[in-house]
């Protein structure tokens, strides 16, 4: 079934700006880590020849791969559980904020934590240890909720991939963040959708 769009609006709690404040400070331990480790304060680029043009059409690759992912999501929320569990508990902690609160909530965890994880842990830790403490940052308050946090190890691998593969946080920020903003507003917009675990039968009809 497909979701509706909700119908009684509550305003965004003040968790939602204390979300932003705690990704301003993944942001900040980043830059500070990147620094003192590469001994250099460009830590959007692997190399730092890289060229302009590169840095300008990586984003667009990030964007279709967040777009893809998104949709990819959307075609299992109503087969899986733990999704729509997940979308009413994003939705009780966000309520449904203003679009401008929404952009700022996507746009810092998308930068924040790609600075961390992949402008800074990526080259001190490799691929797999960063991608791995990337997934302890999304633990479920709910047991039932652990998809959540395998789903978030297996795209902080792809996010780290697409900072390898482009040689810059360009795609992978870019990635972060279409996703983030997509499933902020599907889930502060609309009502989870029912998962179904087997084929619908129409009731019986009462014997004539």
């Amino acid at each position: 079934m497909g979701a509706h769009k909700a119908t009684s609006p509550q305003p965004a709690p003040p968790r939602a700006r204390t979300v932003a404040t705690f990704y301003g400070a993944l942001l900040v331990v980043g830059f500070f880590w990147h620094g003192i480790s590469q001994d250099t304060n460009d830590l959007w680029r692997l190399q730092p020849d890289q060229d302009l043009a590169t840095l300008i059409w990586t984003p667009g690759v990030g964007i279709i791969v967040g777009l893809l992912t998104v949709q990819g999501f959307r075609v299992l929320q109503g087969r899986m559980l733990w999704l729509g569990e997940l979308h009413r508990e994003f939705s009780s902690i966000f309520g449904r904020p203003p679009s401008r609160e929404l952009f700022l909530l996507a746009a810092a965890s998308a930068v924040g934590e790609e600075v961390l994880f992949r402008g800074a842990m990526l080259d001190n830790w490799g691929l797999i240890a960063s991608s791995v403490v990337f997934a302890l940052l999304h633990i479920p308050p709910r047991l039932s909720l652990w998809p959540w946090t395998v789903s978030a190890m297996v795209m902080g691998f792809g996010f780290g991939i697409l900072t390898l593969v482009t040689g810059n946080l360009g795609a992978a920020v870019a990635a972060h963040f279409v996703i983030n903003l997509q499933n902020l507003t599907y889930i502060t917009r609309n009502r989870p959708p029912l998962a179904l675990r087997g084929p619908v039968r129409p009731a019986d009809l009462p014997p004539r």
